[in-house]
């Protein structure tokens, strides 16, 4: 609650925040990402799955499996490459399709690829030189895990494709139209995002 004694969702927010970093104990280092992650430009709905995904929290196989929620003879496997027991961590980093995901995302912003959901945030954002530059890195990378768990789902409910050029161009595509959005950048049509999107971010 605020001074006042009314409710707001931020004043929510920093209370839930404070006791899931007590209870983890949280590194400084991951708290400085949790904290950038609301900071991104991209729908709040994408905001906060992202944090809840940092803190291994989104629903996966294993998590419903040890929630209770799948019963014991319900697959684990990962939905995607359908070869490893589906965690977080497998899911959005170490997954066979979706490493594959990230290495083209990454040659196409030309910086290199880290295993671990953290780190790799951070790396993003290391690798950027400007403001503009960051912002984009961020906002792109949360179109990535955005797609990968809506691509994910869409293969579970029905009966969707695992096909990576089809998540590279919603890749792509979303954050394209965040860009315009959310970053205000100038005018960029589709084609130039496609081909050199550090040039359109530093419009």
């Amino acid at each position: 609650m605020e001074d006042d004694g009314s409710f707001s969702v931020n004043s929510c927010y920093r209370i839930l925040e404070m006791w899931s970093l007590i209870d983890d104990n949280i590194p400084e280092s991951e708290e400085r990402v949790l904290a950038l992650i609301w900071k991104g430009q991209s729908p709040l709905k994408v905001l906060a799955f992202v944090w809840t995904l940092l803190l291994d929290r989104i629903p996966t196989r294993m998590d419903l499996a040890f929630r209770g929620v799948l019963n014991e003879e319900a697959s684990k496997s990962c939905v995607v490459c359908g070869r490893e027991e589906e965690t977080a961590s497998h899911l959005f980093l170490h997954c066979d399709v979706v490493m594959r995901i990230w290495q083209r995302m990454m040659c196409w912003l030309e910086f290199h690829f880290l295993n671990n959901l953290f780190v790799h945030f951070e790396c993003w954002l290391n690798e950027a030189t400007s403001k503009k530059l960051r912002r984009g890195f961020c906002l792109i990378r949360l179109a990535s895990i955005w797609v990968i768990w809506k691509q994910r789902n869409e293969i579970i409910f029905n009966n969707g494709m695992v096909d990576i050029d089809i998540f590279i161009e919603k890749i792509k595509i979303l954050a394209w139209y965040w860009s315009m959005s959310e970053l205000k950048i100038a005018s960029c049509l589709y084609y130039e995002w496609y081909w050199n999107p550090r040039e359109c971010l530093l419009r």
